[in-house]
């Protein structure tokens, strides 16, 4: 009997959930850096075969991983004119950033706070880089000028945003989402443009 391709992608979807949760439990226990190929695999009672046959080390299942979570984020992201942003009404994407990480508080606490993984971070770092480079280009005027390089600016706000996450979750989240984009908005440097 031949399996079929909706059968494969299933059992292949399976797989990848698996042993996502059984990085997720072993990070829950001990550091990145002690979890073994064959830890994750015992736990997720998937075999090491397998494993590689998805991934090339634990590096990537967490990589791909955390694109995963991050492609879920963006997947609804809106395209709303700058000139419907406020302090009482931040943009859309801040606040759903918050709520995504109070989401998956346990990931990200152990991603980013204390010593966490600096990969990780490098990662995180990278995409709100890249995603906050890609807003202001998108924002921005065509016939106006950047007061800062827009990747300079890009990795300010890259490195704000994890900062902001950071001592949010270290602190149990004190402030609401809402809270938190408010005051997100007030440090991007909204009026990064002059003529």
């Amino acid at each position: 009997m031949k399996t079929s391709f909706a059968q494969a992608d299933l059992r292949v979807r399976r797989t990848h959930k698996l042993l996502w949760e059984a990085l997720m439990a072993e990070l829950s226990e001990r550091t990145f850096e002690e979890i073994t190929v064959k830890d994750i695999c015992e736990r997720a009672m998937v075999h090491r075969t397998t494993f590689y046959r998805h991934y090339e080390d634990k590096y990537a299942l967490l990589e791909q991983g955390m694109r995963q979570m991050y492609d879920a984020l963006v997947s609804a992201e809106e395209h709303v004119p700058p000139s419907a942003f406020s302090m009482e009404h931040p943009p859309p994407y801040f606040i759903r950033l918050f709520e995504h990480v109070a989401e998956h508080q346990q990931f990200y606490k152990l991603m980013l706070c204390g010593e966490g993984i600096g990969r990780f971070q490098k990662l995180v770092k990278e995409y709100i880089a890249e995603q906050a480079s890609a807003k202001m280009h998108e924002l921005a005027p065509a016939n106006q000028h950047l007061a800062i390089p827009l990747a300079m600016h890009a990795q300010f706000i890259a490195g704000a945003v994890l900062s902001l996450l950071a001592w949010w979750l270290e602190n149990d989240m004190p402030l609401s989402p809402h809270h938190m984009a408010q005051y997100l908005l007030s440090r991007s440097g909204t009026s990064s443009y002059h003529s």
